[in-house]
């Protein structure tokens, strides 16, 4: 017992009152005696020693020494014995039993118990009881990931409309003619003013330049339009006069039909320019759009393991794997996990969260299939992370246990890889958690992979590894 668990108090008060705590007078929570013999919980006692090592008894008033209290396993035995009721009885909880199975199982599995949405991480707020929040989860909360209908990815329910709506897999109709199932980049294409094929897109005429004062059409128009223009430029060409006027005319059709000619060409060579220019910049961004793809896919993939690692975190809050310290972790498909982290795509992954105690650190283990840090590319690196629990504010810190890594030999042998490590007190990974979960530290060189892959070798068979944590957990007090 080693946290204060508001609100818990004995079915008979009146035959456990030696087992309330002098302080919040609720059941004793790792109970501490002082030299004046009233008991307190540890947090509330830490309370009084919150600026010294003296203080004054809460009952008595007479002057107690941090170093002269005692840890009562008495009293918690008796007080772990006491039959309680669910702090949530109020609200419709039925359950009684002992103090130490209402902490060792029922409090994790209440229905009636508040939790937080598992969506918190992500911005959720709403607290309620456990048998209600699953509903919300799934169909009330903004924050719950949804799938688009359109582009099939996953996408915050809160923002999925704005998704919606600039999704480039939305179907459109063209505002001209009315074709419809159009995306994006399709109806773009249509509707462009050069090359679409919108009939009733609104285009104007290409022989501006040689007097045509037409305004624009609609594209299916616009064929014929474009042969008599050229057949009007090919007469200036060739000098004949659009009109008959006798040979004073003709010569004067002629000059100008040769200066129209020289305005044109000059105005083609432009245009040639022109477009040399503009296929230059089209590669440029050609280039350009398929990094940010690629780019694009690389965040699709962080983002969904990402979320599977938030799942399996949340998952794992609930129901450790272990209560002892030691942790046995089955990894399946190891080769495919290889090959994953040596493209890049998952180069990690967590394994399920496992305690020194039901009321003890919650920890777990990562590990980088092609190494990290000095292990990369030829080791398999297994490290040890400190996960937030709900015991944290009267455990020990900084996190002194020693942590031994084992991976197992498959062919009964015994000859199993060990790697121990006591934990440096003065690292981050080691204190006390101020978010889900400490850096991890460990082995970055923990197994080689020549070991790993040799024939008919005893630690991976069947594409499967058996690693093997145990945390010395002598010297804590439950």
């Amino acid at each position: 017992m080693v946290a204060l668990v508001s609100g818990i108090t004995p079915v008979d008060s009146t035959g456990s009152s030696c087992l309330l705590c002098s302080v919040c007078h609720f059941l004793l929570i790792k109970p501490k005696q002082t030299e004046c013999g009233h008991r307190y919980c540890t947090a509330c006692l830490e309370n009084l020693f919150k600026t010294d090592n003296e203080a004054d008894c809460h009952v008595c008033q007479q002057k107690v020494f941090r170093s002269k209290v005692y840890h009562d396993r008495a009293a918690e035995n008796d007080a772990y014995a006491t039959k309680v009721q669910c702090t949530a009885h109020r609200d419709g909880c039925e359950w009684t039993g002992t103090l130490r199975n209402y902490l060792r199982t029922h409090r994790a599995q209440c229905d009636f118990h508040v939790v937080p949405c598992s969506n918190v991480t992500f911005g959720c707020e709403t607290l309620g009881p456990r048998k209600k929040m699953a509903a919300h989860e799934t169909q009330e909360c903004e924050w719950r990931m949804e799938l688009c209908p359109q582009c099939e990815t996953f996408c915050v329910h809160k923002l999925l409309e704005d998704h919606i709506t600039t999704c480039f897999k939305r179907k459109q109709s063209c505002p001209m003619c009315g074709k419809t199932d159009l995306t994006k980049a399709e109806l773009e294409e249509h509707c462009d003013p050069h090359d679409g094929t919108c009939p009733d897109a609104q285009v104007s005429c290409s022989f501006k330049d040689i007097g045509c004062l037409e305004k624009p059409r609609r594209r299916d128009a616009q064929p014929a339009h474009l042969l008599q223009m050229m057949n009007r430029r090919e007469s200036l060409r060739a000098g004949r006069p659009s009109e008959v006027g006798g040979p004073a005319a003709a010569a004067a059709g002629a000059v100008q039909a040769s200066e129209e000619l020289s305005a044109l060409e000059r105005k083609a060579d432009g245009l040639e320019s022109s477009v040399s220019g503009l296929n230059r910049e089209l590669d440029k961004y050609a280039h350009l759009l398929e990094a940010l793809q690629r780019r694009c896919l690389q965040y699709e993939q962080l983002i969904s393991g990402l979320q599977r690692k938030v799942r399996a975190l949340e998952g794992a809050r609930e129901s450790p794997a272990s209560t002892n310290g030691v942790l046995l972790w089955k990894i399946r498909d190891f080769s495919s996990c290889l090959t994953a982290a040596r493209a890049e795509r998952v180069t990690s992954f967590y394994s399920p969260v496992f305690c020194t105690h039901p009321f003890g650190y919650r920890l777990c283990c990562r590990v980088y299939p092609n190494g990290d840090g000095s292990g990369r590319g030829s080791h398999v690196s297994l490290f040890l992370a400190i996960v937030r629990g709900d015991y944290d504010d009267v455990l020990p810190w900084p996190f002194r246990q020693r942590v031994t890594f084992m991976l197992l030999d498959q062919a009964q042998q015994k000859h199993h890889l060990k790697e121990s490590f006591t934990p440096d007190v003065l690292s981050g990974s080691f204190q006390k958690p101020r978010s889900h979960m400490n850096v991890a530290s460990g082995c970055p060189t923990f197994a080689r992979h020549d070991l790993l892959q040799k024939a008919h070798g005893p630690y991976l068979r069947d594409d499967t590894l058996y690693i093997k944590v145990v945390v010395d957990t002598a010297g804590l007090v439950p």
